[in-house]
């Protein structure tokens, strides 16, 4: 287990915990979301920050970048997204829809569609381009925390606060005895990884349900997951301030990075898959070398 060694740069700015990241798909561009109600754009290469987005009023917990690398969306305490233009930091739309917290947002393969879980217990469905509501699903579980969307777009994966994992509209899996913080879906759509607070991330065959693998090795809860492009690579982030990276196709763990002093919030595998980008609830963010 490697610790610190490699370590590559770490980025100052955001005033409070960071709470999720994204990366381009050309890798240049670092997306960062916080409690300091900010939007944060950054060089990946420099590790420069390029723009600061405001106008959420409560913590921004989730952000998702368009396969195109076109819009950002985010999701807010303040019960709202917004969709954003990468390249100026425009403000294009404000959605309103929901009556509490929205802990998660994703967009389709196909970049026409935003989904949205919230404390409120639904799934919101949007169109980018005009902000339009096209959906709301409700689900028959709880708060939900974390959402997916498998590689054709055809299934989405919601994680509630009860540990229930819902696939699509009927299928429900009991995977986890604690809140579902964290989902994740491989390349293939085959394989759905995730994770919770009660410290093991599970992996389990997409299309029958079945489990197929458990990850043990945080001390704490997970709180995040990525999946790297080739499908090949899983990166977690706990409350014991470790950022985990395990071989999915054998489950053994084969690095860890301690450096956070406090829990890691959210991760992220760059496209090419030589980084691995964390955020915590110290409010730096930290680049680490594959």
């Amino acid at each position: 287990m490697e610790l610190e060694k490699n370590l590559g740069i770490f980025l100052a700015g955001h005033r409070d915990s960071v709470y999720s990241l994204a990366i381009t798909g050309d890798v240049q561009t670092l997306v960062s979301a916080g409690a300091d109600r900010t939007i944060r754009i950054w060089d990946l290469i420099s590790g420069q920050q390029k723009s600061i987005l405001k106008g959420h009023s409560d913590w921004v917990y989730s952000v998702a970048i368009s396969p195109d690398s076109q819009f950002i969306v985010s999701g807010s305490f303040d019960k709202t997204l917004k969709v954003w233009d990468l390249d100026n930091g425009e403000l294009i739309h404000t959605l309103s829809g929901h009556s509490d917290r929205v802990y998660s947002v994703a967009i389709s393969p196909d970049g026409q569609t935003v989904f949205s879980g919230s404390k409120d217990t639904s799934i919101k469905v949007w169109n980018i381009e005009n902000g339009k509501l096209l959906e709301t699903l409700t689900t028959p579980s709880d708060w939900v925390y974390a959402l997916a969307i498998s590689p054709d777009g055809r299934s989405i994966v919601s994680g509630c606060a009860d540990g229930k994992i819902q696939i699509g509209n009927e299928t429900i899996l009991t995977r986890h005895s604690g809140s579902v913080t964290s989902l994740a879906i491989s390349p293939d759509g085959k394989t759905l990884v995730s994770g919770s607070i009660e410290e093991n991330i599970k992996l389990s065959n997409l299309e029958t349900g079945q489990q197929s693998a458990t990850l043990a090795g945080h001390a704490d809860g997970v709180t995040s997951l990525a999946i790297s492009q080739d499908g090949k690579i899983i990166a977690s982030g706990g409350n014991d301030k470790i950022v985990k990276v395990w071989d999915r196709i054998t489950g053994r763990m084969i690095n860890a990075f301690a450096g956070h002093l406090r829990a890691v919030m959210a991760v992220a595998i760059s496209p090419d898959g030589k980084k691995i980008v964390s955020g915590s609830r110290s409010d730096v963010i930290k680049i680490w070398q594959i």
